[in-house]
């Protein structure tokens, strides 16, 4: 009888989901305000539970005692859809310790928070940043504006609460060799043309400057999966690991797609951040963070 009810309960959440009105909503002020209130309160009655010692939050500095497992939804999915990997294969994505508890970053948020601060403490100070990140995310964005030297924007198509509604991949608003940072992850698989967007991302960066980017990437698949056939929630559930994604990205076609936007990517492991600092920061030991540098 559980079962039942909890089936009724899902199907009736994907039919609402699925609606126009419920898409509208989704991408209105309203919705990130009245969301962001509801997180934050159960956020603050859930964290007594998890306060501690044994690991810590590189985003919001929080000493914690475990981090949060990924939502039960996402399993009711996965299995719903029938998806054709094992989140177990993903790379950079620890499903036991996947949500900080204090500020909800995502391990590969606590990732880029790692790389950084790294970055930052070697930064000539006198000298300004400019940062974009695309897809904001709350946590990584309020350790960030602490930095003096970094000036921050927002930046997204369709939601409404960034500094700025841009499409990734015509960004005229910024000229060429304009931007010293940009942070990209888990974007390009939402964009049709994501070689543009590769190119556009090459294009603002200053010589010196790098972009942070991940995609959703299974290890051990090199070539990308993507047809137009593809094209419904389902189906993309099930080849590409979620219903809005356009691809499953392979990682040595992924590279090579960057090399050929003019980007030499730098792979960061757990070599190059220590056992102990991927462990404290809850942080997969397959984990990868891809920096992207513009061959000018």
């Amino acid at each position: 009888m559980k079962n039942t009810v909890q089936t009724r309960i899902d199907n009736f959440r994907h039919k609402v989901k699925g609606r126009n009105a419920y898409r509208i909503y989704r991408q209105s002020v309203l919705y990130e305000n009245v969301h962001g209130c509801g997180k934050a309160l159960k956020r603050l009655v859930r964290l007594l539970r998890y306060l501690g010692s044994e690991y810590q939050c590189p985003t919001c500095g929080i000493g914690l005692r475990a981090f949060r497992p990924m939502k039960r939804s996402y399993w009711r999915d996965i299995k719903r859809f029938d998806w054709i990997y094992e989140p177990s294969r993903i790379e950079t994505f620890n499903v036991a310790a996947y949500y900080c508890p204090g500020c909800t970053a995502s391990d590969r948020e606590r990732l880029t928070a790692l790389y950084l601060k790294e970055m930052f403490r070697t930064c000539d100070r006198q000298r300004t940043r400019r940062l974009i990140e695309f897809g904001p995310n709350e946590a990584l964005s309020k350790m960030i504006k602490r930095y003096p030297f970094i000036v921050y924007r927002s930046a997204d198509l369709l939601r409404k609460n960034v500094d700025e509604q841009i499409d990734l991949t015509a960004m005229e608003n910024y000229s060429a060799d304009s931007v010293d940072i940009i942070l990209c992850s888990h974007i390009l698989e939402h964009i049709p043309d994501d070689r543009t967007a590769m190119r556009e991302i090459c294009r603002v960066l200053r010589p010196d400057g790098f972009a942070v980017i991940l995609v959703p990437l299974v290890v051990g698949v090199d070539e990308t999966h993507e047809h137009p056939a593809i094209n419904t929630e389902a189906l993309r559930w099930k080849y590409f690991g979620l219903g809005d994604h356009v691809r499953q990205y392979g990682k040595r076609d992924l590279l090579d797609r960057l090399n050929g936007a003019g980007l030499r990517i730098e792979q960061l492991g757990i070599e190059h951040f220590g056992a102990e600092v991927f462990r404290r920061a809850g942080i997969a030991e397959n984990s990868v963070l891809y920096v992207a540098h513009p061959c000018k």
